[in-house]
């Protein structure tokens, strides 16, 4: 009977094992489409322990482990160009806003209103005393003004929306880094005890992903199943179940824009440290729009660039105009209000507005319209721009064509990186994806497995049926 029992433990553990590796099957099968979703495989393990010293004998089989299939390069590759891709994603989002607020192709933007200007000097040049082409040159000059404003408005409003989604995204950041601090103690808790933490190991990988997305980040794991998170500068964010968070301190060195700190070192600004991610991209497009330098000591970016060019039609405009005398024998004032040469300040001086025969078109007290052909040359000195070597529209138009190509880089660049990021997943779901035809066919082989054991173990019950007819 001894022998007896030891085939029933051994189809006992048959039974157990193939049943096991049926649940484990029709887990994949129900997690096709769950997003991240490793396939687990179980491995079985024969048990073969013999005694010949009481010529005693154990046989079977066993699950010695449920693997989780997955690939450590593939997933280290996939965490590095989710950080490319954060990247441009959020630059070109934003790229492609500032180009439609400053596109000219409707006809009506700064560079056709600057061509009005010019040519309505040049009217006025051929008829000096003339009311209607003053009233048409204040016209358009207005004009002019309000789109200078109208754009410099549009190019701070953007720099504020990206301020605010930088402080969303910190705090996004830091809520993630919490859910990784919690998966990391679950899973060192169920693994240290022996236990299979897949599932959960599934849900820190796609985390992690989430978080490379907003910032670029090293990682470690430790013996204990827990992982470590770190960025460039070696700075923790998440060791085990600790988290270092991060925080927003505005920079009034940079207009109050926020720079990105450690909550506990907030009087240290990290951005220079932020490679890849969505910050790091948001950060780079933010200060292409308008950014302190330092090491210049002047403000750069795009809205620099069009308060250089208000500046110098201000300027330049109101110097001429000063040369000059207006219908009543007048020596000319300023033509553009000379209070701020910002772009999102500039507007015809309120004494040109009021009272067009103040416009100083002669340059004699003869009305011969000689200042407002001198006004019209302006337009082709190049010495206004670019350190003396651009005429005012043809900085503009460099700048026009300098935003254009930030955003087919930017687009470029998220095109490449996503192409790549596709291929990775692909070959991770060649490694870890579940095909519903091989589990299938396992789900068959496993069935088999069972139901021999099944039949062994009706076997053996008839064979003990049979004893204890015979003991009768």
């Amino acid at each position: 009977m001894g022998d007896i029992g030891r085939v029933l433990n051994t189809t006992r553990e048959a039974l157990l094992s193939h049943l096991t590796a049926l649940n484990v099957t029709g887990n994949n099968v129900a997690n096709v489409d769950t997003l991240g979703y490793s396939r687990l495989r179980p491995t079985f393990g024969s048990i073969g322990v013999i005694d010949s010293s009481q010529e005693q004998g154990q046989f079977g089989v066993k699950i010695t482990a449920i693997e989780r299939l997955y690939n450590k390069y593939l997933e280290a590759s996939m965490v590095q160009q989710e950080q490319e891709v954060g990247y441009n994603s959020a630059q070109l989002d934003i790229l492609n806003r500032v180009e439609g607020m400053l596109n000219e192709s409707s006809g009506v933007g700064i560079s056709a209103l600057l061509s009005e200007f010019w040519g309505a000097w040049s009217e006025l040049s051929a008829n000096p005393t003339g009311v209607t082409e003053r009233d048409n040159l204040v016209s358009i000059s207005q004009s002019l003004a309000s789109m200078f404003r109208q754009k410099a408005n549009d190019l701070i409003n953007v720099q504020s929306d990206i301020n605010t989604l930088i402080s969303d995204t910190v705090t996004q950041l830091n809520q993630h880094l919490d859910s990784m601090a919690d998966l990391n103690n679950k899973i060192a808790q169920i693994e240290i005890s022996g236990g299979n933490a897949a599932s959960l190991r599934d849900q820190r990988a796609e985390l992690l992903r989430d978080i490379s997305q907003i910032i670029d980040v090293n990682y470690l794991e430790e013996t204990d199943g827990s992982l470590n998170i770190y960025i460039s500068n070696g700075r923790s964010l998440v060791e085990g179940r600790n988290v270092w968070k991060l925080d927003v301190e505005n920079n009034p060195a940079n207009s109050n824009y926020y720079d990105i700190v450690f909550e506990d070192t907030p009087t240290v600004a990290i951005n220079d440290r932020l490679q890849g991610g969505k910050l790091a991209g948001l950060l780079d497009v933010r200060d292409k729009i308008y950014v302190w330098d330092a090491s210049a000591g002047q403000y750069r970016g795009y809205l620099s660039d069009l308060n250089n060019m208000a500046a110098a039609i201000i300027n330049s405009v109101n110097t001429q105009h000063n040369s000059g005398y207006d219908l009543d024998g007048n020596v000319g004032g300023d033509f553009f209000s000379a209070a701020s040469t910002l772009a999102k300040d500039m507007q015809v001086d309120s004494a040109i507005v009021a009272n067009v025969r103040a416009i100083a078109a002669s340059a004699t007290v003869n009305r011969d319209g000689q200042n407002a052909s001198l006004m019209n040359a302006i337009k082709d000195d190049s010495t206004l721009m670019a350190g003396g070597t651009a005429t005012i529209d043809n900085f503009y138009q460099t700048l026009m064509a300098r935003i254009g190509n930030d955003v087919v880089s930017s687009k470029r660049g998220l095109d490449q990186q996503t192409t790549v990021l596709n291929q990775i997943e692909s070959q991770r779901e060649a490694v870890s994806g579940v095909s519903i035809d091989e589990e299938m066919l396992n789900m068959i082989k496993f069935q088999a497995g069972y139901n021999a054991a099944a039949r062994l173990c009706g076997v053996i019950n008839e064979m003990m049926d049979t004893l204890i007819n015979l003991g009768k």
